[in-house]
């Protein structure tokens, strides 16, 4: 509802959807605080209302719109363009208004004068003294500041300046007494809003959500300059206490953004400070806001589920940027309306507060910085890299060694997204020829090739050629699916009711085998080694049986092999004739069958164990591929041939390393790993909660990152029991028509909060190919061969 006010601001009509007055449509309130350049104010709203009733001609010249917020406060808008229409033989009027404030300041000119080391209530106090809007709440200060007032200035365009100046944040609205505007109030507040506590995920609502970003303020290269001291004819720079020069950069920035090419220039100046130390700790904070584009996130409302206030801080999540971005960001404007409120919007965003000031004598930085950005957006400049895992001596014996290209996105990998076929082969012998019949041989052949000693002496080149890249393995949360869990209770008397570390699908039979670890009594009985029991359950998780696995670690990785109608485990194991239980440690990789019922010690004669080098190794074995997966540090992946396993040496013919794909070890847990050549699976986030639930997804060939998943348990494929959640398990299974599912497990709390048991559930993911077209501008590498 809106109530009109005449020239006197008293009520004389009302716009109603409910039949009480003049019917409207079209409604549109718009207030902002901020955009990506800084703070501002601006306060509007338009509406239409058709032909026919009194009120139609009140939407004119002088008359008034009263609104009450969300907020309980009123605001009053002036009518300042009116447009007359028709729709057929339907006419309508519409009208433009401004909040009366800005209507009001706008037509007051201010009193000249000079205020020196101003607060912002001296500042806003004599902008306001020739009109009739009073302060209202004052809750900053914002330091001392010369401001000037000169002759021709307008209230509302000095409203805009102090607002800069003080980086504050602008409410004007009225009071009313017995219906009648008895007060016109502008609060000026550091920050409105409240923090809430709430988030928003990009794309949870696909519709709900629409994120822009600019690059128009990304610097790399920011030159920091401050005010001119009395006597001096310059102003100061940061050049006395920053190693002689007068700008600070961010390479990391600089090669995320703008592919490690030359720096993006801009300047910033503070006339305000004039010591080289405080200009610096500015200048620094300066470059943090220009150093990444800037993103705003467009919400609607009605998709939200909730009404948030403007200035309200709000977390966002952003998963789809590299890295995921976590930021707390603020509404900076909303759009109401009352006749459509589907449409209502409120814009989330990052904003600088404080505005870079360009002086004339500085044109030509501002002038690289366009260039810098213009070559920017004109191609994307790749690097590709190009190295032999194997060694380049074939003096060793070895007939076959491998040559493998990785692609760089500034610092990113991005290898995983390049279609096989752009990769180019080229070998250059020593005369400076080309094979010619080489390279048709290793044309489309992917990013890595395996070479003899025919390319003794060559060149070997590797470059991408421009072309559509081809379908990229891809998977997200929506495409999980429940599969099975693990049963609360069984027929066994020793019931293990912990988390279960690790699962792997057997579709041949038909079966699943859990790991959980054990501290029953078997192993009390057995020499207290920390140990795990299996347990084997139907596909739809119908407990079967159970073995126990005495000094086998807790169980957090493990792989199974067919041999005809029986199951062997391949395992970490622990040699209890070398260990002791408060001292050394001395680990290996085991082979046994799981036989039902039984508790298994080290040294039983149906074992195979290879002790290699005393480390433990997380095992994981790929039937498919014949090879062993082994993970130390948690972190660390070795791709073995099970011969050499199987001969006790050590000699793995890949490794790569989960910081591939961006995980950190400092501020994330590790939990798990399989492999599924050439792809290896692994999943993190700690018992606590303090990070994240994701799946990875590695290319252990081109030691490059193909996609993860960050669970949010939101998605209605994968529902959280209880206040409890960890990723413990992921292994990899082909079904019956040979397509491959990939399992993911967690341990939840429990229906029961009283009862300690953990809920273990598995999930398969459908993995899938999604296309995408990518073309190339790329640096090439090279390896010249010696021997």
């Amino acid at each position: 509802m809106y109530y009109i006010l005449d020239k006197d601001l008293k009520p004389c009509g009302v716009l109603s959807l409910d039949g009480k007055g003049c019917k409207f449509y079209g409604d549109d309130r718009n207030v902002q605080i901020a955009d990506d350049t800084g703070k501002l104010w601006n306060d509007t709203l338009t509406l239409s209302v058709p032909y026919g009733y009194p009120e139609t001609d009140y939407m004119t010249e002088g008359y008034h719109l009263l609104k009450q917020g969300d907020n309980g406060r009123w605001y009053c808008f002036r009518i300042n363009n009116w447009t007359d229409g028709t729709i057929g033989p339907v006419h309508f009027k519409t009208i433009q208004a401004v909040n009366l404030c800005i209507w009001d300041l706008a037509h007051t000119q201010v009193v000249p004068t000079t205020l020196t080391k101003a607060n912002s209530t001296q500042a806003f106090e004599h902008n306001l003294q020739k009109s009739d809007w009073q302060i209202g709440t004052d809750n900053f200060y914002g330091g001392g500041y010369d401001v000037e007032f000169t002759l021709g200035d307008n209230a509302q365009s000095m409203t805009d300046t102090l607002t800069k100046t003080y980086s504050v944040e602008i409410d004007a609205y009225v009071e009313l007494q017995n219906g009648q505007v008895a007060k016109k109030l502008i609060d000026i507040e550091p920050q409105l809003g409240e923090v809430t506590g709430r988030r928003i995920e990009y794309r949870r609502n696909m519709t709900g959500i629409t994120r822009s970003g600019s690059d128009d303020q990304l610097f790399t290269k920011l030159y920091v300059y401050g005010g001119t001291p009395d006597g001096a004819d310059s102003p100061i720079s940061i050049a006395s206490v920053n190693s002689g020069q007068d700008f600070l950069v961010d390479d990391d920035a600089n090669d995320t953004y703008n592919a490690g090419k030359k720096y993006l220039e801009g300047f910033t100046q503070n006339e305000d400070i004039t010591d080289p130390a405080g200009l610096l700790t500015w200048g620094k904070q300066q470059l943090a806001l220009y150093n990444h584009p800037k993103y705003n996130y467009t919400v609607d409302v009605a998709y939200l589920g909730w009404n948030p206030n403007l200035g309200d801080t709000i977390e966002v999540l952003d998963f789809e940027m590299q890295p995921p971005l976590t930021l707390s960001a603020r509404v900076i404007q909303k759009v109401e309306s009352e006749a459509n409120p589907q449409s209502n919007q409120v814009v989330i965003g990052e904003f600088v507060e404080i505005i870079a000031v360009t002086p004339s004598d500085i044109w030509k930085l501002q002038a690289a910085a366009s260039q810098a950005q213009q070559s920017a957006e004109q191609a994307k400049s790749y690097r590709i890299e190009i190295f032999m895992p194997d060694g380049t001596d074939f003096s060793d014996g070895s007939s076959q060694k491998r040559i493998i290209a990785r692609v760089f996105l500034g610092k990113d990998n991005v290898t995983a997204l390049i279609s096989p076929d752009s990769f180019a082969w080229q070998k250059i012998n020593s005369d400076g020829s080309h094979d010619l019949d080489w390279e048709a041989a290793h044309t489309g052949v992917g990013n890595v090739i395996t070479v003899g000693d025919e390319i003794s002496g060559s060149t070997i080149r590797c470059n991408l050629i421009n072309g559509k890249g081809d379908p990229i393995l891809s998977a997200d949360e929506t495409d999980a699916a429940y599969f099975a869990t693990l049963p609360l209770t069984n027929s066994s008397d020793d019931v293990n009711k912990r988390v279960s570390q690790y699962a792997q699908v057997d579709s041949v039979n038909g079966d699943i085998y859990w790991s959980q670890e054990y501290t029953g009594p078997k192993q009390s009985e057995n020499g207290g080694w920390q140990s795990f029991n299996l347990t084997r359950t139907d596909l739809d998780g119908n407990y079967k049986d159970q073995m126990w696995v005495i000094a086998g670690g807790h169980g957090t990785s493990f792989g199974i092999e067919h041999v005809g109608t029986d199951i062997y485990i391949w395992s970490a194991y622990l040699d209890t004739t070398k260990s002791t239980l408060n001292g050394a440690h001395y680990w290996g990789v085991a082979r046994f069958k799981y036989v039902p019922g039984k508790t298994l010690l080290f040294g039983d004669s149906s074992t195979d164990f290879q002790s290699l080098d005393g480390t433990y190794y997380r095992v994981n074995y790929d039937e498919k591929n014949d090879y062993v997966q082994l993970s130390s540090g948690f972190a660390n992946f070795y791709v073995c041939k099970r011969s050499d396993i199987e001969q006790n040496l050590f000699k793995p013919i890949y490794i790569g390393a989960a910081s591939d794909c961006g995980f950190d070890g400092n501020s994330q847990t590790f939990q798990t790993s399989c492999l599924d050549f050439p792809y290896i699976y692994f999943c993190s986030g700690d018992v606590d909660g303090h990070d994240q639930r994701i799946m990875y997804c590695y290319d252990i060939q081109s030691r490059s990152p193909v996609y993860k998943i960050v669970f949010t348990f939101d998605k209605e494929t994968i529902n959280q029991i209880g206040d409890y959640n960890e990723p413990e398990a992921v292994s990899v299974y082909y079904d019956e028509t040979g397509k491959k599912w990939v399992i993911i497990g967690f341990s939840w709390g429990n229906e029961d909060s009283s009862d300690y048991q953990r809920t273990n559930q598995l999930f398969r993911i459908n993995e899938h190919n999604r296309d995408e077209s990518t073309y190339y501008f790329i640096q090439n590498d090279q390896i010249t061969t010696g021997f």
